[in-house]
């Protein structure tokens, strides 16, 4: 099969790091089209095809989605499985070919659209609403819906959706501290870092903070583009350890070295209603969190005391959760314990893997099976 992509990395946490090895490990063909400065190679079993990656989000909307559709289309698979509403014309194309055709719905994207600033207020509540029916229409053309957390899958045909939900590997975060968090001087933040998700409140809370030795580590890419100059005038920049864009390895690094993990973004119902990778990152980690005081997050993190939620708004109740942390390192400390036993025991990617598994084989079958693609097993 083909996974499809025109907005994703190459080693995206959910596409490649869980879905794609997850299906190469069952046995089927997997190969990954998607934006990508590197050569054309094969990783953990899966091949990833790369296409010129785009330099504006127009470039990503049209030019690109088509590149990689067309690539995609080069491989004559039976499957393709696409990860981004831009790439919807295509796939339906593809249906209209005969092709099995699975659409992987990360972002609520009726919500999300009431929260972007490059669409006019006027014009955000009538868009959502066209999107919302347009998904639902054409979900019906695919021969599958994934949704990535429970809200985004109500909104589709139950009959035609699975819920495969972002958790982490169980065995991807250890626990067990080689430095005891009690010692450690980092907050760490991991994830896209734009104003929606508080980039700069995070930024004037580290300065809020009582000790001057704890610092912010933000790892994750900035945008838009004016956000690096603001947040470097805040104050508390002098405290951040900026990293950019990290590889698993360097998330797992990032998460060793710090005393707590930061989950705040602001109050849009897309956020709201959002189950963030970070948030199972963290815990897995056996590191307490500091997250938005929204419903949901509050139901992962309060009811199970592996954290606080606060404000995300509000850098000074930010600032005064990471000091009540700080001041209570036992409670702190079990706190991270309860977040890490509830991954092994519910939030984990071994128990969504199986919702993954049991889709593909009532889509495609045995990875046994040939699809016709050069003879390879299925879903080449």
């Amino acid at each position: 099969m083909v996974h499809i992509s025109s907005a994703h990395r190459a080693q995206d946490d959910r596409i490649f790091w869980r879905e794609c090895l997850t299906l190469a490990a069952a046995g089927y063909d997997v190969r990954f089209v998607v934006p990508d400065g590197g050569p054309a190679r094969r990783e953990g079993g899966v091949e990833i095809v790369p296409v010129r990656r785009p330099s504006s989000r127009f470039g990503r909307m049209a030019v690109t989605a088509a590149k990689v559709i067309a690539a995609g289309l080069r491989h004559d698979a039976a499957l393709y499985h696409f990860h981004g509403p831009e790439l919807i014309p295509g796939a339906l194309l593809m249906r209209l070919l005969g092709k099995r055709v699975i659409y992987d719905v990360h972002e609520d994207l009726p919500r999300d659209i009431l929260s972007k600033d490059w669409i006019p207020d006027g014009l955000q509540r009538a868009v959502s609403l066209t999107a919302s029916a347009l998904e639902w229409i054409v979900s019906r053309a695919f021969s599958a819906t994934i949704a990535a957390t429970p809200t985004i899958a109500a909104r589709f045909p139950r009959a035609r959706v699975a819920l495969v939900q972002n958790f982490v590997r169980n065995s991807e975060f250890s626990a067990e501290h080689e430095v005891p968090l009690e010692v450690r001087r980092a907050v760490a933040y991991v994830g896209s870092v734009t104003p929606e998700r508080c980039a700069l409140e995070m930024v004037d809370a580290i300065a809020r903070v009582a000790r001057p030795d704890i610092h912010l580590i933000i790892a994750g890419d900035m945008s838009p583009a004016w956000l690096e100059k603001a947040v470097a005038a805040r104050p508390g920049w002098s405290r951040v350890d900026y990293r950019g864009y990290l590889d698993r390895a360097g998330v797992r690094q990032v998460l060793a070295e710090a005393r707590m993990g930061l989950a705040i973004f602001r109050p849009y119902q897309s956020y709201m209603e959002s189950q963030p990778a970070k948030l199972f990152e963290y815990m897995a980690a056996g590191l307490p969190i500091v997250a938005a005081d929204f419903p949901r997050f509050r139901a992962i993190v309060e009811a199970n005391g592996c954290g606080i939620c606060v404000p995300p708004r509000d850098p000074a109740a930010v600032a005064a959760a990471i000091d009540r942390l700080i001041e209570d390192p036992a409670e702190a400390a079990e706190m991270g314990r309860r977040g890490r036993a509830l991954v092994e025991k519910s939030y984990n990617w071994d128990l969504e893997s199986k919702a993954l598994l049991r889709l593909y084989e009532r889509v495609l079958g045995s990875p046994t099976t040939d699809d016709g693609d050069d003879g390879a097993p299925l879903a080449s």
